[in-house]
């Protein structure tokens, strides 16, 4: 088992949009994936069309109940871990071991997590079994200031490498420059993503955009990103 980190301190950036779109590609590249939820705000369980689960990333985490129980087969063969705002009130201290998560998560090749855009126990927790960290961002001060936050978290909470950084939502790639502190500060993912109306469409159909609009050209990038991450993680 592999597990990729998606986080972001500032919102807006594309970060559950990522995180869903990587689990889909790698679904279409023959991986068995779990994406969990890892957000109270649980927008990821929104838009996959599910409220107000019975059982979450809450629940799951602090042994309450086992995985299986626990787990939703999306409509695009992803497996997911639900989450609510029950998640807030998470106890550092009830997280089951990292040693039991990898047990209990082996069978899956790619475990995905998608994060608060705020500190939390689980951005202490999640980074010291990483094996990525990939950060979306914009290239506005604020999304970038808060890339540079969740930097420092992932590594104060155990990640030893440098982060992925995923550029977003541009509206002209082909011409754009990237600051040269961001390539020292991270491993600056290619190809830059474009802003597409058919993300903001798929939102509402429960389903990932690379389903709804499987020939678009963000699809295709996304594709492009998870095959590249897929290669780093040694899945391909």
């Amino acid at each position: 088992m592999k597990l990729m980190l998606v986080t972001n301190l500032a919102g807006g950036v594309g970060k559950t949009t990522s995180a869903l779109a990587f689990a889909v590609a790698a679904t279409e590249y023959g991986k068995k994936v779990l994406i969990i939820d890892a957000d109270p705000n649980a927008a990821l369980t929104f838009i996959n069309g599910i409220e107000n689960p019975r059982v979450t990333t809450k629940e799951f985490l602090s042994e309450e109940y086992p995985l299986e129980t626990a787990l939703i087969r999306t409509g695009e063969r992803v497996s997911l871990l639900s989450s609510s705002s029950r998640l807030s009130n998470l106890e550092l201290e009830k997280l089951m071991s990292p040693e039991r998560f990898r047990e209990v998560t082996k069978d899956f090749d790619l475990v995905i997590i998608d994060t608060a855009s705020a500190p939390d126990h689980l951005l202490q927790y999640f980074p010291q079994l990483a094996d990525l960290v990939v950060i979306p961002t914009t290239l506005e001060i604020l999304p970038i200031r808060g890339a540079l936050h969740a930097k420092e978290f992932v590594i104060a909470g155990g990640f030893q490498k440098k982060p992925h950084l995923l550029i977003t939502m541009q509206l002209n790639s082909e011409s754009l420059e990237i600051p040269e502190y961001l390539a020292e500060d991270f491993e600056v993912l290619e190809p830059t993503l474009t802003r597409d109306k058919t993300v903001d469409d798929s939102q509402a159909s429960g389903k990932s955009f690379l389903t709804t609009s499987n020939h678009s050209e963000i699809s295709a990038q996304y594709r492009e990103v998870t095959y590249t991450l897929l290669e780093e993680l040694n899945l391909i």
